[in-house]
């Protein structure tokens, strides 16, 4: 299984087969002060399944990881199943696109974050997030 691509958008959603976002594809954020309560954060991604990887389960997870190692709740993840589409050509890769939606993520102090995403166990792709103190600047 590979991951075409994954990132972070403040809002995102699949229909009819195409990805739709807003605020796509950011890797900080700027605040005064923490801990930060942040409304919403958007995981999207695409993975591309060989025939061997279809018609059966696969653990898909996504966990937010603080620098210093602990995790940060709530992790998200289930038993994911892509059926074969009898469709594709022969040997064509089958793509899935998903969104996994984060609602009021409370980051607790300043630092480098990471969501990492895993299948079956393997960590397969991270996605890096700052939280950084906002500095005013006095011309």
């Amino acid at each position: 299984m590979d991951v075409d691509f994954a990132f972070l958008a403040d809002a995102a959603e699949v229909a009819n087969g195409k990805l739709h976002l807003v605020g796509g594809a950011f890797d900080t954020i700027w605040t005064r002060s923490t801990p930060l309560r942040y409304p919403k954060v958007s995981f999207a991604m695409r993975l591309l399944l060989s025939a061997a990887e279809l018609d059966r389960k696969h653990r898909v997870e996504i966990k937010i990881m603080h620098e210093d190692g602990k995790v940060i709740p709530p992790s998200i993840g289930g038993e994911l199943e892509i059926k074969r589409n009898p469709n594709l050509p022969k040997g064509w890769k089958q793509g899935f696109l998903s969104v996994m939606n984060f609602v009021d993520l409370t980051f607790p102090v300043f630092g480098d974050y990471s969501f990492e995403l895993l299948v079956n166990n393997t960590s397969v792709k991270s996605i890096p997030l700052r939280i950084a103190q906002a500095v005013n600047f006095q011309t």
